[in-house]
C-alpha cells in the first residue's frame, strides 16, 4: 500500500488561487525541484514550459503552456556575489519613495517571489502574461496540495560548457607558467637560505 502524501500546511487559499480561470484540460503538471539549482537557469526552463515552447504546437499568440509546480524555493542558489549585490527596486508612487531590497533579505522574507520575478521577467509582456503567471505555483518547501494531479518531474538538461577561446586559453597557460616559475624561484631562494644557515652553524 502506497504511503499517503504529506498534508499541506501552507496557505491553501493562496496555493489554489486562480485555478478556476485556467482551462486544465490536456495540460501537463510539471514539477521543478529548485534545491541546489541556479536561479537563472531554472527560471529559463520554467519560462520555456510556461510558454509551451517545448511543444511542436507552439505559437506566440496562443496560450498552450503547461502547469509548473516549483518546490524547495528556499534552497535556490545563485552564482557569484548576487546574494548580497543583487538589489530589487520598486517605487511606491510618492515623491522620493524609491524602495530597495537585497536578494538575501528577499530570500528571508519570501523566497517564492525571487523565482516568480525571475520567471516573469523572462516572459514577453503581452496579454498572455497573466494567464502564464497563474500557471506558475511556487512553494518554499517540499509540500504542495496537488498530489491528486498527474505530476511529472521535470529533468533539468545538462549544462553545456562552452570551450575556452584560444586567446583565453593562452592567457590561462601563461598565468600557470608564471605561477610555476614564481613557485620554483621561491623554493630555490628557500634552499639557498637554508644552505647559508647550515654553513653558518658549521662555522660556529
Amino acid at each position: 500500500m502506497a504511503a499517503a502524501p504529506p498534508a499541506f500546511t501552507g496557505n491553501l487559499k493562496k496555493a489554489l488561487a486562480g485555478l478556476r480561470r485556467i482551462n486544465l484540460d490536456g495540460l501537463r503538471w510539471r514539477v521543478f525541484d529548485a534545491k541546489g539549482q541556479v536561479l537563472g537557469r531554472l527560471a529559463s526552463q520554467i519560462a520555456v514550459v510556461l510558454q509551451g515552447k517545448d511543444k511542436p504546437t507552439y505559437a506566440p499568440h496562443v496560450e498552450n503552456g503547461d502547469m509548473c509546480v516549483v518546490l524547495n524555493a528556499k534552497d535556490i542558489s545563485v552564482t557569484g556575489r548576487k546574494m548580497t549585490d543583487k538589489i530589487y527596486y520598486w517605487h511606491t508612487g510618492y515623491i522620493g519613495h524609491l524602495k530597495e531590497r537585497r536578494l538575501k533579505d528577499q530570500m528571508e522574507r519570501d523566497p517564492t517571489e525571487v523565482i516568480r520575478k525571475a520567471v516573469l521577467r523572462m516572459l514577453p509582456r503581452n496579454r498572455l502574461r497573466d494567464d502564464r503567471d497563474r500557471k506558475l505555483r511556487i512553494f518554499s518547501g517540499g509540500e504542495h496540495p496537488f498530489h491528486d494531479r498527474p505530476l511529472e518531474p521535470f529533468v533539468m538538461p545538462p549544462r553545456q560548457v562552452r570551450e575556452m577561446r584560444p586567446r583565453a586559453r593562452r592567457a590561462l597557460i601563461r598565468a600557470q607558467k608564471k605561477e610555476q616559475a614564481n613557485r620554483a624561484a621561491a623554493e630555490s631562494a628557500k634552499d639557498e637560505e637554508d644552505g647559508k644557515t647550515a654553513k653558518a652553524e658549521i662555522k660556529a
